[in-house]
């Protein structure tokens, strides 16, 4: 009678558990913009004002906006009552076998506390680069953070903390945490008790912590209160530190620092183009940005920040309201507690439950899940395919992207419905009990390996155990699972992106076995259904994958003009030729890979000749030479005024510029300005110094070659393909 009841009543069930499903997703967004507030708290209205004079154009390291942009920090930190120092210090980056070379301008202001000594002199500090690279204006990476931080400080100069207060707007992030890297090289991280650091990657979302380090715990507490939305989970964490992504606030974590790793990351499109400007920014994403930042100025203002190191936690949110966290040894052994309950509630329960259904059941919910993820990537593997244009999307993400979400989601609830037919052998309570020797296998596994990823499955579990005694209760395990998992699997979708959709599909499936029980009499057409439903949404994806002048298609055209040979080319690393690029490279390109001479050209690349336009080239000229045992060349390499980068290919030798030693024989200087160069050769031997100057866009001439951008295109973003520019290489025998 009973499972009768619970019978008529799934459909009730499944309809509450979608709905709160759907508040835990439509709950992960930002707060609303204020545009004034009281002088202690934050307003996006006012940070807004700076972001107007921050994001006015593109202001990568070494360019004059650059230095704009830095003087405008200055200037205004200063008028706050900060003590304010630039701090100009060459760096070296090495980015696979090419080194960076730039000098870093970083910003720092100091707010003196009233009483420094409650944390034995460690001060708190704040992190977000002042930099953009080359192809957008940076209104969200990172203008929102730097505009946030000076809300910040102003509101922290109107009612000061016991702590002094940093705030260290960094330079040449984009180009490889060039400022962190030498703001450490010069103080270390001793001196600060906590670090926290702001970015972007899209011009909207909530503001999510995303990576912590070790010992967490008490700034994970701080973080809890520090805003009216604290959205973070240590799943997050635990991918993030397995993937060779990286910040500022990695050169701090290595150096051994504490702290938090915040930011938002909807509207991928946006990000590193022409259109991360103003107008696109959600000002929503830049409150939050804002809101966080005071409460954790206020929370570890007046705290002692030796004491910010402890035992690290294990945290998520609630409906993106309230941080749940507690101790990573209090969930290991919560978890192994967890599991052994189960193990005895099977084992007092044997007489009602067959073990051999009870294990067949978690084999298909095992099974179910696997089929559901292969689906989803077989599937966008196949999209991938019938419209390669996707290729041409940062990330190969669709503008219209919810028809695939809903789609993949859709084929993970096929995987359940059509688990549920061998599982009809089952009661309902064995199906129950299979998904939960999968969830506590999982639980196990994740407390001992990975225990930041144990939430998601310790708490459908826990609350599983007294749902094997009254069928009533069956609710509660997918119930815990509908309160947690959504807005997870939604994040993943956005950070990995449709190609790696098929993780977040796994995700939800590992909470979707749970609803196992409550499947399990639904019609036998549902899974029909629902695979119909699911390819017939794949499928309005598909055609209406297209290009607009409001959902635009990136393209590229590099302009190359090699001293070298005398030869001039037209480049580009889009997939294929479209309706502008093919005006220069016809239909049917050369296909070339030029990574040895220009490391910077990463990928393949489409080419055609070009006229010589005669641009002004980079210079090296000879400021002395000595031979003794070594030849010692001394030169100065010129860029071009208009250059970004310069490439400079040596020889095998020993070089140096200042007092930086040189490992590399490609380089990469950032800015215009001069720099000298010494190399240490055997005695004879020539110098030949190959030099390729790197400017951002079309050159006029060469631009009207090729005629205006169609409406429906926009150029390619840094960071996901070559970009427009101009390469002009230029050799000399020194």
């Amino acid at each position: 009678m009973i499972e009768d009841a619970r019978s008529r009543w799934s459909p009730v069930l499944l309809a509450v558990l979608a709905a709160v499903a759907a508040l835990a997703v439509l709950a992960f967004r930002p707060p609303a913009p204020v545009a004034d507030a009281p002088a202690d708290a934050f307003a996006a209205g006012r940070a807004e004002e700076h972001l107007r004079e921050i994001a006015q154009r593109p202001h990568p390291i070494g360019s004059a906006d650059n230095e704009r942009v830095r003087d405008h920090l200055v200037r205004t930190a200063r008028d706050l009552g900060a003590e304010v120092t630039v701090e100009s210090d060459d760096v070296v980056h090495r980015w696979r076998d090419v080194e960076r070379v730039a000098t870093a301008h970083n910003v720092v202001a100091r707010v003196r506390g009233s009483d420094p000594a409650l944390s034995g002199g460690k001060a708190l500090l704040l992190v977000a680069h002042h930099d953009s690279v080359p192809t957008g204006p940076g209104a969200a990476d990172d203008g929102a953070a730097v505009a946030a931080m000076l809300e910040t400080l102003r509101a922290l100069t109107t009612s000061g903390v016991r702590n002094d207060v940093v705030f260290l707007f960094t330079d040449g992030e984009e180009a490889g945490t060039l400022g962190a890297e030498a703001f450490v090289r010069r103080h270390g991280v001793g001196g600060y008790g906590a670090v926290l650091n702001w970015e972007a990657r899209g011009s909207g979302g909530p503001v999510w912590m995303f990576q912590t380090g070790p010992g967490n715990g008490p700034l994970v507490d701080a973080f809890a209160g520090a805003s009216s939305r604290p959205i973070a989970n240590s799943l997050a964490y635990e991918v993030y530190r397995r993937m060779p992504n990286y910040s500022d606030f990695s050169v701090f974590l290595d150096a051994g620092a504490r702290g938090l790793n915040s930011a938002f990351i909807e509207h991928v499109h946006d990000y590193h183009s022409p259109y991360d400007d103003l107008e696109r920014l959600d000002r929503g994403s830049l409150q939050h940005h804002g809101e966080t930042m005071v409460g954790l100025v206020r929370a570890l203002g007046d705290r002692d920040l030796r004491t910010v190191d402890g035992s690290s936690a294990v945290y998520f949110d609630l409906f993106s309201r309230v941080l749940v966290h507690y101790p990573v040894w209090f969930a290991v052994v919560l978890a192994l507690l967890t599991a052994l309950g189960l193990g005895a509630a099977l084992f007092v329960r044997r007489g009602r439950l067959a073990w051999r259904r009870v294990l067949f059941a978690a084999a298909v919910s095992a099974g179910a899940v696997v089929v559901a993820g292969g689906a989803a990537f077989g599937v966008w593997a196949l999209v991938a395919a019938v419209r390669p244009e996707l290729g041409f999307l940062a990330l190969s993400e669709p503008y219209e992207r919810g028809w695939f979400v809903a789609g993949f989601l859709l084929l993970g609830l096929t995987a359940l419905l059509a688990a549920v037919r061998p599982l009809r052998r089952c009661t309902r309570t064995e199906a129950l009990a299979g998904a939960l020797v999968l969830t506590a296998v999982l639980l196990v596994a994740s407390a001992l390996v990975v225990p930041g990823a144990s939430f998601l499955f310790q708490w459908p579990l826990l609350l599983g155990l007294p749902a094997l005694w009254s069928p009533r209760l069956f609710v509660l395990p997918p119930l815990a699972a509908a309160v947690v998992h959504p807005p997870l699997v939604g994040t993943l979708l956005v950070a990995l992106g449709m190609p790696l959709a098929a993780a977040g599909v796994v995700f939800a499936l590992l909470a979707g076995v749970l609803l196992l029980p409550l499947l399990i009499d639904l019609p036998r057409f549902s899974a029909p259904v629902a695979a119909a439903l699911a390819v017939a949404l794949v499928a309005v994806g598909v055609v209406r994958v297209d290009f607009t002048e409001a959902e635009q298609r990136p393209n590229s055209l590099i302009y190359l003009q090699d001293g070298g040979t005398g030869e001039s080319s037209w480049l580009s690393a889009d997939p294929r030729p479209d309706e502008w690029t093919s005006r220069v490279l016809g239909d049917d390109p050369e296909r070339v890979t030029l990574t040895d001479e220009y490391p910077m050209l990463t990928t393949g690349l489409m080419r055609a000749d070009a006229p010589d336009l005669d641009l002004p080239a980079p210079t090296a000229e000879l400021l002395g030479s000595t031979t003794g045992e070594r030849r010692t060349v001394t030169f100065r390499v010129t860029p071009t005024p208009s250059a970004w980068r310069t490439q400079v290919t040596l020889p095998a030798g020993d070089c140096r510029t200042g007092d930086l030693e040189l490992g590399a024989r490609v380089l990469e200087l950032y800015g215009s300005a001069p720099r000298d160069l010494v190399c240490e050769l055997d005695p004879g031997a020539p110098l030949t110094v190959v030099l390729a100057d790197h400017s951002t866009g079309l050159p006029p001439r060469a631009a009207a070659l090729v005629g205006p951008r169609p409406g429906d295109t926009m150029p390619v973003q840094s960071g996901n393909r070559a970009f427009d520019a101009a390469l002009v290489r230029a050799v000399f025998r020194l």
